[in-house]
């Protein structure tokens, strides 16, 4: 199983990665590493949509990944989501593409200059079909939304935010699944959810708690996989 790991940033990975044998070095942001006796990548993407895009599509057009794991950050847009917990966002959208007036806001959606049903938007929402729900049942469901900008408070985003109800908003998160949806990649998106929109701007930095709720659930879900993939593989044979 060839395995991505993602993150936004290496600070979130650094305990991490300080626990992993280095493999080979591909570039300034992406590497191959080793635990016990499981091989996978690990690639620095960067913040915001445009820059995730690129080098996870740079990583994927690469290599043929069975599954890609998003470690993400995200802020709460409602009183669900734990401030400092992870969270399993399953589905996603862009919630600012489109165009504000006067009156508002209305998507590309809205004007038709695209197809809300346009492979792999259903509605408008890109829908993450990854089944891992038997190795991911420590993490709360939830819906996400994406903005290039996070807002101070709901009442901006108003009209973008009642198309799907999302508990959470980053400013990656449904880049990273359409890349996937588009190349037909497993993904598991977990986001640690630093903080509600109000205070974003006070939750930027990265903080030990965050280092080793992120070190410690990547470490479980890692070790869940490859068993998960073992049992397939012997379920697989068996009835060979």
């Amino acid at each position: 199983m060839d395995i991505l790991i993602v993150s936004p940033t290496f600070i979130s990975l650094q305990k991490f990665i300080s626990q992993l044998q280095l493999i080979d070095n591909y570039g300034k942001n992406y590497a191959r590493f080793q635990l016990a006796e499981n091989e996978f990548d690990i690639l620095i993407s960067g913040y915001g949509g445009s820059i995730a895009s690129h080098w996870i599509n740079k990583a994927i057009q690469r290599k043929n990944y069975d599954l890609v794991i998003h470690i993400g950050r995200s802020y709460a847009l409602n009183d669900k989501s734990e401030v400092g917990s992870l969270v399993n966002v399953i589905d996603d959208y862009f919630g600012d593409m489109g165009f504000t007036f006067d009156s508002g806001f209305q998507s590309f959606f809205d004007f038709e200059l695209t197809s809300k049903n346009e492979v792999p938007f259903k509605n408008g929402v890109l829908e993450n079909s990854s089944d891992y729900s038997e190795i991911l049942t420590s993490f709360r469901k939830v819906s996400g939304m994406t903005c290039n900008t996070i807002p101070a408070n709901l009442f901006q985003i108003g009209e973008i935010y009642i198309k799907n109800y999302p508990e959470v908003i980053s400013s990656e998160g449904a880049a990273v699944l359409y890349a996937c949806l588009e190349s037909n990649i497993d993904l598991i998106q977990l986001s640690y959810v630093a903080g509600n929109i109000e205070n974003a701007t006070k939750k930027l930095s990265i903080d030990d708690h965050e280092i080793e709720t992120i070190t410690s659930n990547l470490e479980e879900l890692l070790v869940k996989l490859y068993q998960f993939q073992l049992l397939k593989f012997i379920k697989t044979a068996f009835l060979k």
